[in-house]
C-alpha cells in the first residue's frame, strides 16, 4: 500500500503539508547496490544504477533522496552487509549489547530485530543476556550461526512488514535499517501500530550520525542504499 518511491520533494519524515525539501547535493547513475557480492566484471559493469538527488527538510532537518526507488532494489542473501571480521567492529557491538542489557534490564527477555542481517548482534544480546531472539531480514544465512544461542533464536527471511506485527517480544531492535528505509514516517507508525496497547516495550534505533557525516566529508557513507539521514 505503500508507494514505491519518494518521487517528491514533500518531507517523508515529518509528513507535513507544504514540508518541502530543498535539494542539496545531486549525483546520477550510481549503483542501486553496494554490498551486493557478483561473481564477474560484466555483472558489475550492467548492475541496475539509480540517481541521488538529496534533498533537506528545513522542518524537521531529515535529509532524504527524493528520487529513491526501491522497485531498483533487491536485498537477499547475496547481499554481504556484515562488518564483523572487523574486531574494532565487534568489540564496539559487543561493548554496545552489554550497555543495553544492562541499562535496560534485559535478560531473560525476547527480542526482536527489524533488519538484523546476518544477525551477529542479535545474538550477542542472546549471549550476553541469555535472551531469546527473533531476526527479521531478506539476506540472513542460517549456515553463519553457530552460535550456542542459536537454539534460542528464529529467523526471517524477508524484509518486515505488518504481516509480523502479531510477533510477541520485550524488545524491538533496529539497527542501521532506518537509513535504508524511504518513508521513514510510514515505517515508524507501523512499528508503533504493531506494538499496540503495549506500554512496556522497548524500542532501540540505532543509524548513522549525519552530522559526522557532514562534518568529515565522508562520501563513502552516502550511497543509494542509504536513503535517509
Amino acid at each position: 500500500s505503500k508507494p514505491a518511491n519518494m518521487a517528491s520533494n514533500q518531507c517523508p519524515n515529518c509528513l507535513v503539508a507544504g514540508a518541502e525539501m530543498e535539494i542539496v547535493y545531486t549525483i546520477d547513475h550510481i549503483p542501486v547496490h553496494s554490498t551486493i557480492n557478483l561473481s564477474s566484471r560484466e555483472a558489475a559493469a550492467s548492475f541496475p544504477t539509480g540517481d541521488l538527488k538529496l534533498g533537506f527538510c528545513h522542518r524537521c532537518g531529515f535529509l532524504g533522496n527524493t528520487v529513491f526507488d526501491t522497485t531498483l532494489q533487491a536485498y537477499s542473501a547475496q547481499c554481504e552487509e556484515s562488518q564483523h571480521v572487523s574486531p574494532t567492529f565487534t568489540k564496539f557491538a559487543r561493548e554496545l549489547a552489554g550497555r543495553w542489557i544492562e541499562r535496560y534490564g534485559l535478560r531473560e527477555k525476547t527480542i526482536l530485530e527489524i533488519g538484523c542481517g546476518k544477525g551477529e548482534f542479535l545474538t550477542l544480546m542472546c549471549e550476553l543476556g541469555n535472551n531469546r531472539g527473533i531476526g527479521i531480514d531478506p539476506s540472513y544465512q542460517p549456515s553463519r550461526n553457530t552460535s550456542p544461542a542459536a537454539e534460542r533464536m528464529r529467523f526471517i527471511q524477508d524484509l518486515y512488514s505488518e504481516h509480523y506485527a502479531s510477533l510477541e517480544a520485550d524488545c524491538i531492535l533496529c539497527r542501521h535499517t532506518l537509513e535504508h528505509i524511504g518513508p521513514t514516517a510510514d515505517f515508524v507508525q507501523m512499528i508503533r501500530a504493531a506494538i499496540g496497547k503495549r506500554t512496556d516495550m522497548l524500542v532501540l534505533f540505532e543509524l548513522p550520525d549525519v552530522t559526522r557525516i557532514l562534518r568529515e566529508s565522508a562520501f563513502w557513507d552516502v550511497y543509494y542504499e542509504h536513503c535517509s539521514y
